[in-house]
Formats: structure tokens, sequence, C-alpha cells
């Protein structure tokens, strides 16, 4: 999913896909919204909120980067998604970018903190 403008990549071309599969139920769909590495910084986590019980059926990240293909894994616990970025320079130039998404056998809580309100649930 590179995009081209003026013959210069948008969108990082180097991508690491992390995909873990469990025989639970899928109920519901977490669709995350784009999150972004910023230039300069190594690793990043991003909170998953399929936990408590922690039941995913189905997680999926990609993340995409410009010096190299990131390491990408989800932590014990499904509780959160860990990147290093690789840059032989050590630089980190631009911005890497991740997609993310789960399904799960139940949706958020009533009581939402403000990173999970901006995460779509949808029925499967």
């Amino acid at each position: 999913m590179r995009r081209v403008e003026n013959k210069k990549l948008t969108t990082p071309p180097h991508c690491t896909q992390v995909t873990k599969d469990t025989d639970y139920q899928s109920r519901f769909h977490y669709n995350y919204p784009l999150a972004y590495i910023q230039p300069g910084q190594r690793e990043a986590y991003q909170q998953l909120f399929c936990v408590n019980p922690a039941t995913v059926n189905k997680a999926v990240t990609t993340v995409c980067d410009w010096a190299a293909p990131p390491q990408v894994q989800f932590t014990l616990g499904d509780e959160y998604m860990h990147v290093v970025r690789q840059d032989p320079t050590g630089r980190f130039l631009g911005n890497a970018v991740i997609t993310t998404y789960q399904y799960c056998n139940h949706t958020i809580h009533q009581t939402l903190t403000r990173s999970e309100a901006d995460v779509t649930v949808t029925p499967v």
C-alpha cells in the first residue's frame, strides 16, 4: 500500500506484519486509529484494549518504516504491541506508521479512557 506522489514515496516502504490467532469466538472488531512513531524515536508501545479478560481472537499489526522493517511483537497478556525501529545510522528519520486491529469476544468497558474512545468497535 505504498503511495507515490511526484515520484516520491509518501508512505514508508519497509513493513512488518504480525498476526496472533486463538480459537476464541469473535464478537467484536476493534479498529485502532493510525498511530505514528515520531522521527528520532527508537521504540514505542501501543496499548491494546481487548483485555480483562484477555481473550484476543485475532490481533494484526502492520508497522512500516523508512530505513528497514521494524521489529514488532505483542507483549505477554496482549496488553500492548511493542515496536523497535531498525536504522543502522541511529537517526530514525521520518514517521513510522502503525495500523492495528483486533477481534475480541467482548466490547470496551462502559467508562472509556481518552485513548479507548478513539478505537472503533463494531460487531462481527
